[in-house]
């Protein structure tokens, strides 16, 4: 025989039902970002935060390619230190400080794994640090600098693609590109050895319209054509497209967290380069591109059934 529950009772349960504890928010999906820039403080400068909240979740993965050097025509030289090896290691501090922003709770030191890898037939530098990865492919500065006098390098990027040079050797001799393909295919390489089953891709590049993006560096518009050409074998990844040198003349747009992130991150990088004997980056000219990032979005082309892009 059912019996009626009581008023107390009724309202006891009401009461339990109500306290209950909602289920937590479902995690965001499994996404791997690639930044492919052509410095090491190109990333830092136009594709942040957006490449901290591509590695400050544990199911994310951020992958950070650099072309080139940005050796300025030094090469491989430089004293004490050889000016593209402290540009390398503002673009790693700059990784750790993330990756530690983004967990607090313990400091993960400053070991970083570092091999040399074989990608697309070439041997190139990687790192690997928390949830993120570091390439450094060390192809030539495109332009050589003598004070304020600018000489292109025959061996640039831009040359590489026109066909103007051949080949284009690393700065430090470890190896040599023969030809604009054999780099998109390296590069390629890398997007697919970092590729985790199940997970998103999305590729993050600079922003090839001059109405858009005007006056970019020739080298980050070379790596955003290579970079182009990748996209166009990932049919199913979002690519976002960054405007870089011309943010200097936009309004700040980062606030809050992300940007003591975007200082922070910047911050580490200039430490990186002054700490080995290279000229400082903390000044007026790069301080004003901190604050402001902008970009837009190209939708896949195909729907592969991962998260959309936002």
């Amino acid at each position: 025989m059912k019996r009626a529950l009581s008023g107390g009772l009724i309202a006891a349960f009401a009461s339990a039902c109500a306290s209950a504890p909602t289920a937590p928010p479902a995690p965001s999906p499994p996404m791997v970002s690639i930044f492919t820039v052509a410095h090491q403080d190109d990333w830092q400068l136009f594709m942040n935060p957006e490449a901290y909240h591509g590695m400050d979740e544990p199911q994310e993965k951020a992958v950070f390619i650099h072309v080139t050097a940005g050796d300025a025509g030094a090469g491989a030289g430089g004293e004490p230190v050889p000016y593209y090896l402290a540009r390398e290691e503002g673009a790693l501090r700059a990784v750790r400080f993330m990756a530690n922003a983004a967990d607090p709770s313990i400091g993960k030191g400053a070991r970083m794994d570092s091999a040399q890898v074989e990608r697309g037939g070439h041997g190139v530098q990687r790192y690997a640090y928390a949830n993120a990865v570091v390439y450094f492919l060390r192809l030539p500065d495109g332009n050589i600098v003598n004070g304020s006098v600018y000489t292109p390098h025959p061996e640039s990027l831009t040359r590489l693609r026109s066909g103007d040079a051949a080949t284009s050797g690393t700065v430090e001799q470890s190896g040599r590109y023969e030809g604009w393909q054999d780099l998109v295919d390296t590069l390629n390489a890398i997007v697919e050895s970092e590729r985790v089953a199940g997970s998103g891709l999305k590729l993050h590049i600079a922003e090839l319209d001059e109405t858009l993006n005007p006056k970019d560096h020739p080298d980050h518009r070379a790596v955003a054509f290579a970079m182009e050409d990748v996209a166009k074998l990932h049919p199913c990844a979002p690519v976002y497209r960054h405007i870089e040198y011309h943010t200097k003349t936009k309004p700040v747009n980062i606030t809050g967290k992300d940007y003591m992130i975007d200082v922070g991150t910047w911050a580490a990088t200039a430490s990186g380069l002054s700490d080995n004997h290279a000229k400082a980056t903390w000044e007026d000219e790069h301080n004003a591109w901190i604050g402001r990032s902008y970009s837009r979005v190209q939708a896949p082309a195909m729907d592969c059934g991962h998260a959309s892009p936002n």
